[in-house]
């Protein structure tokens, strides 16, 4: 899973991505612009996974999550290609947006108004669609007069929807689409489809005034606020310490954004993990919630999906209860799925395949 950190200049994106990835990425308030980015992977922590390389003896392999921070960008120019490519790129988009208040940093728009940021932003990756839909309808419309294709008449027909819908100013992860029209946008990677995380970077004061801005996910976008400078200034203490100094910033019940921002990000993209096991390695993998066997047998690896005869799948939890795989069947809880099982999350699966 790719997630790329974006974002306005002096927001503080090369802060949240030494944050979440434990890196010391040089940060200045006083950087210009450039098209420099950092890049990080990450295991994604995960204590069933560690209790189940316990029981088999085997260190845990994580899933991964890799982190693009994409630089510093100045109003306006999201539509640059070597930005734009970094964006597309990402599963999922981490939209970093000023709250705190710094009087050697100037914001560019005069004046802190995190609501108005993240709202220009969302026009700015609905633009960029905009452009790339009316660039391809040109070409299409040359190509239907040329010769009568189905398969660009449909694709003609799903961009003017598109276009539509963009025009009446909804971003197009809310458009309602079917699973063909889906296959036939996925090519195009639109911004303003991709889930967005909304992260408020805030001070102790701000904390406050822009808690309103919090939501939920909906529509594939939630928004967060945490307290970047503090937060890291927090972490550089002992765990016992930091309550006291919480207290102080007036900050008593803060989150710890570096602690939720995983499980944050998988409910925001709707993702799930199950776990492979054995005595040579003890894996999670990670798929979209909702996802098949047959699907979920592909992320192993494209033989086993052809092969697909059945998958043994157990609950991890009533794995180690039942001491290990006998015990479960003794019990009836390890059992034998076709391919449209729908894999849930913490399920141990073993897929039987034809090679």
């Amino acid at each position: 899973m790719i997630l790329t950190i974006f974002g306005y200049a002096k927001t503080g994106k090369t802060m949240l991505f030494n944050l979440l990835t434990e890196k010391k990425e040089k940060v200045s308030k006083f950087s210009t612009a450039s098209n420099e980015f950092h890049k990080a992977i990450v295991d994604v922590p995960d204590r069933r996974l560690e209790k189940l390389a316990d029981f088999f003896a085997t260190p845990p392999v994580y899933a991964k999550i890799e982190f693009l921070d994409a630089g510093a960008i100045s109003l306006g120019e999201v539509k640059g290609s070597t930005f734009i490519d970094l964006l597309r790129r990402a599963d999922g988009l981490v939209h970093l947006v000023r709250a705190f208040h710094d009087a050697e940093i100037v914001h560019p728009q005069g004046g802190i108004d995190p609501a108005r940021d993240m709202a220009a932003m969302e026009d700015e990756l609905k633009t960029t669609d905009f452009l790339t839909i009316e660039k391809r309808l040109e070409k299409l419309a040359l190509d239907i007069r040329k010769m009568k294709v189905r398969e660009l008449q449909e694709e003609f027909d799903l961009l003017q929807k598109l276009k539509a819908f963009l025009e009446a100013g909804s971003p197009l992860r809310e458009y309602p689409f079917t699973e063909k029209e889906d296959l036939l946008a996925r090519g195009f990677k639109f911004l303003s489809a991709k889930p967005l995380l909304n992260l408020v970077n805030a001070d102790e004061n701000t904390m406050k005034t822009y808690a309103a801005l919090a939501a939920p996910v909906r529509h594939k976008k939630c928004t967060v606020l945490f307290a970047g400078k503090i937060e890291q200034e927090l972490l550089e203490l002992a765990a016992a310490d930091r309550p006291l100094f919480q207290q102080e910033y007036g900050l008593a019940d803060y989150r710890y954004l570096r602690n939720d921002f995983i499980k944050t990000s998988y409910g925001l993209m709707n993702l799930i993990s199950f776990f492979t096991v054995g005595k040579d390695e003890t894996k999670a993998w990670t798929i979209e919630n909702g996802c098949s066997a047959f699907i979920a047998s592909g992320k192993i690896h494209s033989d086993i999906q052809k092969g697909f005869i059945r998958a043994e799948v157990i609950d991890w939890q009533s794995f180690l209860e039942c001491d290990g795989f006998a015990k479960a069947k003794e019990k009836g809880l390890l059992r034998l799925e076709g391919k449209e099982y729908v894999v849930q999350d913490g399920e141990i699966v073993h897929f039987r395949f034809n090679t």
